[in-house]
């Protein structure tokens, strides 16, 4: 396995995780970026550091939204073609939300799966129910079929904190498992108080190094700085702090 954070694709991010010890970077993208017009400074200093670029990913997107949805297909549709630019193996993404079956997402985005791996990705729907459907076992067992070679981004945090069993959900996923998040769930009587880095919260992450070495998972682990103390001035303390803690888990 190797370790890794998330970036917006900023260069420095890029000196940081070589600097530091880290083996790879997740790009992830909410929107439109620079990047699409031209991404040849943070291929080339990912290149320069030696950092390999595990996944793109895109958040966040209603496929089926009536007013955005062909916009939204449009920009998955660049999204794919910048991770094949980049030289990443992995685009992850959503299905779209609303009144959709998870059999209806995953036929939405079968031309665009094809696109990709015509280009030689791997998709992978993320786990977080944000505009997705194909969050949970038995949204897999129904969509996965429909699409050979698609899998799953998984990050215990999406289960945990709709108070459902994060190890079950893994194990089931095991099979399909393309990538890896690490994020923290910090909770007080039962309350959700924050997403922390991984290490501060209650996620018992030998368990899920565990299930993931059970399963011959070799892939990455990126960690993501969630809520605003782990994303603000200190972002990379918190990434210090996390890769010493995550690190003993992994060989």
């Amino acid at each position: 396995m190797t370790l890794g954070f998330l970036t917006d694709g900023r260069v420095e991010d890029v000196v940081f995780a070589a600097a530091e010890g880290f083996d790879c970077l997740e790009l992830a993208l909410f929107g439109d970026t620079s990047l699409f017009d031209d991404a040849s400074a943070f291929k080339n200093v990912l290149a320069e550091h030696q950092i390999t670029l595990a996944a793109v990913s895109l958040f966040g997107q209603n496929y089926f939204d009536e007013a955005t949805g062909a916009e939204r297909l449009v920009r998955l549709g660049r999204v794919i073609a910048l991770t094949a630019v980049l030289g990443a193996p992995i685009v992850v993404f959503g299905s779209g939300s609303g009144a959709v079956t998870p059999t209806a997402g995953v036929r939405k985005l079968l031309p665009l799966i094809h696109d990709a791996q015509q280009l030689g990705l791997t998709a992978a729907f993320y786990n977080c129910h944000w505009e997705n459907v194909v969050d949970r076992p038995t949204a897999w067992d129904e969509a996965l079929p429909l699409a050979p070679g698609v899998g799953v981004k998984f990050d215990p945090s999406h289960p945990t904190q709709m108070h459902r069993d994060w190890k079950t959900e893994l194990y089931h996923a095991a099979p399909h498992l393309k990538h890896a998040h690490a994020k923290d769930v910090l909770e007080v009587g039962g309350k959700f108080v924050a997403n922390p880095n991984p290490g501060l919260g209650s996620i018992r992450w030998e368990e899920f190094f565990g299930l993931l070495h059970h399963a011959g998972y070799e892939g990455a682990v990126c960690i993501e700085p969630h809520s605003a103390l782990y994303t603000g001035p200190r972002r990379y303390d918190f990434l210090k702090f996390s890769r010493d803690y995550l690190r003993r888990f992994l060989n």
